[in-house]
């Protein structure tokens, strides 16, 4: 694993990478911008370092754009930031914003698609469907979401290009202030007067809170949702049996959702710092140096799942799935993400019944921090 710096390189070939490096040891040297990092490669290891943020503290690489985030608290200041978040994420209203917006917005976008009989998947539906979501969400007026979506993904572009980043960061808060004043003014049902409304002990989110994690929101929350729905549109028309049950079987489309997170993570891996000198999995790591949590090497650890690199969405034990974390950061938009991947799925099988792979040969899975396939090219 030392001579591809995991950074940057494609890696379309990473889990047989790490099914090799799983062989050396729990934990293993890699290179991760060209410097010496750590490698976790098993469950175990990978479900401490997630869990202890004593030595390992989550982190945001955004932070020094957005400013501080929930992903870099820790301890009290952490739960309480948390708790007034998560007040906006909860099961039920997940459930209702599944009715009442993703599957009319899936349907919306296919609507635009019906009449194209070849397309990629990835930059017609994937890429658009969770990043609108978000912006429906928060009540992002409907004309000004190309806007929105353009910065909100340029955001992810620091810190390898941190000039366009700032100046997307100050074009989103530029645009987002008028709208914080006027919504803590007169809140309406969206996802922002929700964060606006949230209180705990009587203290509610600042208007820098919200602008940082709407900061992280954003990026995070469309990026990696739509690798995943795109890695999981690959596998399941690969797998055409699967594609053709989940016309008429509800319960499979959530099964094939879970079974894809835990198959190809949209974060592969997760990078974290040191904050002492200690040892994981008997390998001596001194404070300051960079751990790379294996998430997708756990997701294929065979110690936990039979036949891990089998695509299975029947497979026992997924709730040991490490795709959305584990510990006091477990990931709050886990319940968004699921539902938005069983909505998608869910519709293009109610609409396009005949959806085939142009060429599967040509769907090819890249990455090693943020993974999935560049195209998916289809025909209706």
């Amino acid at each position: 694993m030392q001579d591809v710096d995991l950074a940057r390189a494609p890696v379309p070939d990473l889990h047989a990478r790490l099914a090799a490096a799983r062989q050396e040891g729990p934990v293993v040297g890699v290179c991760f911008h060209d410097r010496p990092a750590w490698l976790t490669t098993t469950h175990a290891e990978t479900r401490t370092a997630l869990a202890d943020e004593a030595r390992f503290p989550s982190a945001s690489i955004q932070e020094p754009l957005v400013g501080k985030t929930m992903q870099s608290m820790v301890g009290a200041e952490h739960r309480r930031n948390r708790a007034l978040i998560a007040s906006a994420f909860t099961p039920r209203s997940i459930d209702a914003q599944e009715r009442a917006l993703l599957e009319p917005l899936a349907h919306e976008l296919i609507d635009g698609l019906a009449a194209t009989p070849r397309f990629d998947l990835v930059e017609r539906f994937a890429h658009r469907y969770p990043a609108l979501v978000i912006t429906r969400l928060l009540g992002i007026p409907v004309h000004d979401e190309a806007l929105f979506l353009r910065w909100g993904l340029d955001l992810f572009l620091f810190p390898w290009n941190p000039e366009k980043a700032r100046r997307a960061w100050s074009a989103f808060r530029d645009y987002l202030a008028p709208i914080v004043r006027e919504r803590r003014a007169r809140p309406g049902p969206d996802l922002l007067s929700g964060l606006l409304r949230a209180e705990l002990g009587g203290e509610r989110l600042t208007d820098d809170e919200i602008f940082s994690f709407l900061g992280i929101l954003y990026p995070a929350g469309a990026d990696t949702a739509y690798k995943a729905i795109s890695s999981m549109m690959a596998i399941v028309l690969r797998e055409r049996d699967l594609f053709e049950r989940a016309a008429s079987d509800v319960a499979l489309r959530a099964s094939i959702a879970d079974e894809t997170l835990r198959w190809e993570a949209p974060v592969a891996l997760l990078p974290r710092r040191c904050d002492r000198d200690t040892r994981l999995g008997g390998q001596p790591i001194a404070k300051g140096d960079t751990l790379l949590i294996g998430i997708t090497a756990a997701n294929r650890d065979p110690a936990v799942f039979d036949a891990p690199d089998r695509f299975d969405p029947g497979r026992p034990r997924l709730e040991r799935s490490l795709v959305f974390g584990h510990g006091p950061h477990f990931c709050l938009g886990a319940q968004l993400a699921r539902a938005e991947l069983r909505v998608a799925l869910g519709a293009l099988v109610e609409r396009f019944p005949a959806l085939r792979l142009e060429d599967p040969a040509d769907v090819e899975t890249t990455g090693a921090i943020l993974r999935g396939p560049r195209r998916v090219v289809v025909r209706i």
